[in-house]
């Protein structure tokens, strides 16, 4: 929570410029109180006239070095896709001094600048010109016209190929939007360099909506992350000037579904790394009923021995704390666990939490759910860190996961500070 007012950590204005912004943001990313503004679970970047505020994940109390904590969330969107692997080798260094903002423009460039290799996107286009000799065809009753007095010109039609197109100027449009935005020089320059590539290309002005509304056909798939990038940076980045919306952008992520992703995808490399092959990993599936109709479920993450669920995880992005009853762990939690048990007839379970200095990474507790099965509910925290940037089974997982996936734990690097 921060403050506002005079001696605040936000003044009056730059509160205003926020609260501005705040209808374009996702629900729950604010909550205002008296004089103050509280962050929902959101990571990334918000910008208003009056500031830029960077948004890190933070399980920790107590104060972090941003540096460190930019690079954790550099490495969890890495891990989920959300930017190149390479950002990954970057982030591991501890050393992410880039703005966010700049992580995510020059990731933007990376992507760009690899479907450039196999060349620009290029379409044929009809034209008609007078020309010394016949291309195409011969326009002959617009020529005779036209050349009445000037026999040494052919009016002609003909399809010529070129990179300015639909495709094209929509890329620029986008790589402009980012160049105002960029912050340090470095960013910029990355950026007049791919923006040279496109100098044949016309300029116009683009919205989300004319890039959704683009088609790509089969030869240029290879471009759909691209533009899909495209379209995420220009709703966030750039206004909608029809409704004189200037308050400023942002770039946020929710948390909660970013750790469940990181790990869903951490628990399937490791069951298709080392595990036997029978075993696959759905992330919010199968999904099920829970009445005769509605009341989906839908688990974090199912590893299923064929079409059987064998085991259950669910990712919360909350402290577990040693004062409150079973660590802090909800009712309503373990109410979804036990669902989960029998409607998918299921006896290994696990909430899985980030862990902390109280609840080191590991196995915390275990709960026997007195249901008919007796399944076994099991309370794990993983190291926020060991999940960006680690690999292999992370410990207390095995009392889950079939013996299959079972293997020695390499030791972590000394530079991975816990969470």
């Amino acid at each position: 929570m921060v403050s506002i007012g005079p001696d605040g950590d936000l003044t009056e204005e730059e509160a205003e410029s926020i609260a501005r912004l705040s209808l374009r943001l996702p629900n729950g990313a604010l909550s205002w109180g008296h004089r103050a503004l509280r962050f929902g679970p959101f990571c990334g970047v918000i910008q208003t006239p009056q500031m830029i505020i960077e948004l890190f994940p933070k399980i920790e109390s107590g104060p972090q070095a941003p540096e460190d904590m930019r690079g954790l969330l550099v490495g969890l969107l890495a891990r989920a896709g959300e930017l190149g692997p390479k950002r990954v080798g970057e982030a591991t260094l501890g050393q992410q001094s880039s703005h966010l903002l700049d992580v995510f423009i020059e990731d933007f460039c990376d992507q760009v600048k690899t479907a450039l290799r196999g060349g620009a996107i290029a379409r044929y286009t009809e034209k008609t010109e007078n020309l010394n000799a016949i291309r195409g065809r011969l326009e002959l009753t617009d020529h005779l016209r036209a050349n009445a007095f000037d026999r040494s010109r052919l009016l002609c039609r003909f399809d010529e190929r070129s990179i300015d197109n639909g495709y094209n100027r929509a890329l620029k449009a986008v790589l402009r939007v980012l160049h105002g935005h960029a912050l340090s020089p470095r960013t910029r320059a990355i950026m007049a360099s791919i923006l040279h590539r496109f100098d044949d290309v016309a300029n116009v002005r683009i919205s989300v909506s004319d890039l959704d509304a683009l088609r790509l056909d089969r030869t240029i798939t290879h471009w759909q992350p691209v533009f899909r990038k495209a379209a995420w940076l220009l709703a966030g980045l750039f206004p909608d000037l029809r409704i004189g919306d200037t308050s400023g952008s942002a770039l946020l992520f929710n948390m909660e579904r970013l750790f469940e992703t990181v790990l869903g995808q951490r628990i399937r490399r490791e069951c298709q790394a080392i595990g036997e092959r029978r075993f696959s990993v759905g992330l919010q599936r199968p999904q099920k009923n829970l009445a005769t109709s509605g009341f989906q479920l839908r688990p974090d993450i199912t590893v299923l021995d064929g079409e059987v669920a064998f085991a259950i995880f669910d990712a919360k992005w909350k402290r577990l704390e040693i004062g409150k009853p079973n660590a802090g762990v909800s009712s309503a939690d373990a109410y979804q666990m036990n669902a989960y048990a029998d409607r998918y007839c299921c006896n290994r379970l696990a909430l899985v939490y980030p862990a902390t200095a109280e609840f080191p990474s590991g196995s915390v507790t275990n709960f026997v759910l007195l249901t008919a099965t007796r399944p076994v509910l099991e309370v794990l925290t993983i190291d926020v860190r060991d999940l960006a940037f680690g690999s292999g089974l992370p410990p207390g997982f095995d009392a889950v996961l079939p013996s299959a996936l079972k293997r020695p734990q390499s030791p972590a690097l000394s530079f991975f500070a816990t969470v």
